[in-house]
């Protein structure tokens, strides 16, 4: 799958704009504020119908303007496609190749991933973010686990009303289905986390052969699972906590508190890690989730990365590139003015690279 081209309208600061893409990975360049990651969120929100910035699509809709319009060109395999979005304070319209399409189908259709860095990569963030981080990833390779997903939370957030206002009457209906659909959503996301952890080592041994320069920085990375309650079985460990939880006001335990986390030599490398091993370690776990979607799909979804550089100094500019070229993918990132000079002469070496600067871009 590769995006051609998109038009936006009236998104953020943009007023008009249109890019073609012609390369497999295209590096946007420019200066604070230039509208970078706005490009970003608008080829985001045609698969995910939302930001990955913003709480509401209202706050996209420029500031002049009562709506936002985004038209995105892709090739699936041998055909040519389009996705149209428009965004009014009132209304909103999606359309497939003219046709009306689900937003869980357009997920599926055109799958995209996001990959912020600076302060809001995963890695730093709360565990919220690594659940979310394995569950859209679950969700296109197994797609029950979404409707267990949805059973799960409609549970949870039931029983932890029942706790926080005391009313018990009813509350063992919502724990028995609670604890059933508990272990089966824990059930889907370990498993996809197995897969996502052969794909993160294979990587990492690829990487031994082909780009040896950075082997020594990630060889050592692991990837560790956390369920959320512990070794024990979960409804033991449910009804152990039924006293703690009616006192707190909450479920104390279950798969909404899980989390996974790399680790370098035993320690998690959020704590101990130089920002170079952080950046590598987000970059191959991500590079990882596309090549599961690829093994269930036959293809390789679009990744979009924001603020790539963050913490890469120039030394180490050129081996983080050699990476993306070595996922074979359709990659998208962005890049501070001051990355220009290095990156045009990376560009002028590799065809499969195209540099954008947004300067050229019609704002």
């Amino acid at each position: 799958m590769h995006i051609d081209s998109i038009s936006i309208e009236n998104f953020r600061s943009i007023d008009f704009t249109k890019i073609s893409f012609d390369s497999d990975i295209t590096i946007i360049c420019g200066e604070n504020n230039a509208g970078k990651t706005t490009l970003l969120e608008a080829i985001y929100l045609t698969s995910n119908l939302k930001s990955f910035k913003a709480a509401s699509n209202i706050e996209l809709i420029r500031s002049s303007s009562n709506l936002f319009k985004i038209s995105l060109n892709f090739t699936d395999k041998s055909s040519n496609n389009n996705i149209f979005v428009e965004k009014s304070i009132k209304s909103s319209k999606i359309l497939y190749n003219n046709k009306k399409i689900t937003k869980t189908d357009i997920s599926t259709i055109f799958p995209c991933y996001s990959l912020v860095f600076g302060f809001n990569n995963i890695l730093l963030n709360d565990s919220s973010y690594r659940r979310e981080f394995i569950d859209t990833g679950m969700f296109h390779v197994e797609p029950k686990s979404r409707k267990i997903f949805n059973l799960f939370e409609k549970s949870l957030k039931q029983r932890n009303f029942l706790l926080k206002s005391k009313k018990y009457d009813t509350i063992g209906l919502w724990e028995r289905q609670l604890i059933d659909a508990n272990n089966e959503l824990s059930g889907c996301r370990e498993s996809y986390f197995k897969c996502l952890n052969s794909h993160f080592l294979s990587i990492i041994e690829s990487i031994k052969i082909k780009i040896p320069e950075i082997y020594n920085d990630i060889s050592s990375l692991k990837l560790e699972y956390i369920n959320g309650w512990g070794s024990d079985d979960f409804e033991l460990v449910f009804k152990n906590n039924q006293s703690k939880d009616r006192t707190v006001g909450y479920t104390s335990s279950g798969t909404h508190r899980s989390d996974f986390i790399v680790t370098s030599l035993g320690k998690p490398v959020r704590e101990s890690g130089s920002m170079s091993t952080l950046v590598l370690a987000c970059l191959i776990i991500n590079l990882a989730k596309i090549n599961v979607f690829h093994v269930k799909h036959g293809f390789k979804p679009v990744l979009l990365i924001d603020d790539l550089f963050f913490g890469i100094d120039n030394k180490n500019l050129g081996t983080v590139v050699k990476l993306l070229v070595l996922s074979k993918g359709n990659i998208v990132l962005t890049a501070p003015n001051i990355y220009k000079n290095i990156l045009e002469k990376i560009c002028e070496e590799n065809q499969e690279l195209k540099l954008i600067a947004v300067g050229e871009m019609v704002e």
